[in-house]
């Protein structure tokens, strides 16, 4: 997009340090499964990076519909910045658990290639976006 002016230059920024980060986080797993520090960024290969804007209108009836609907996330890792509004919910044991925003943080979801690569040590996090009733929000999953 051309508006705002700067979108680019900061979505390219932003990119940039999240996929950074997702390769030390890698390097991290790789070690924590007892295997050289590159394995799965080797094992990745040349992997692909996206970047979605995720908006969830508000809705003044929000328990007729999700905002997404649960799913996994088909590449290895997720990193998500999300407002401060609650909305994404992980299942955990056949319950719903909010993930509630923490300030200046980001959430890191583990998708279905780290699941296969690490031959289930690391689960590939069931997850769905919910809205509310009150505010619109935002998410960036990259």
């Amino acid at each position: 997009p051309t508006k705002p002016s700067d979108y680019r230059e900061v979505a390219s920024k932003y990119c940039t340090e999240v996929r950074a980060l997702t390769l030390r986080l890698l390097d991290a797993i790789s070690e924590s499964l007892g295997l050289e520090p590159h394995f799965l960024n080797k094992a990745l290969g040349k992997h692909g990076q996206h970047m979605a804007i995720n908006y969830y209108p508000r809705c003044p009836n929000p328990e007729l519909t999700y905002g997404l609907p649960s799913h996994t996330d088909p590449n290895a890792l997720t990193v998500l910045l999300q407002e401060q509004i609650s909305g994404l919910q992980v299942l955990n044991n056949g319950s719903w658990i909010a993930v509630h925003p923490i300030p200046n943080s980001l959430v890191v979801n583990i998708g279905d290639q780290l699941q296969v690569l690490s031959n289930g040590i690391y689960k590939s996090a069931i997850h769905r976006a919910i809205v509310n009733s009150s505010v619109s929000r935002i998410s960036i999953p990259t």
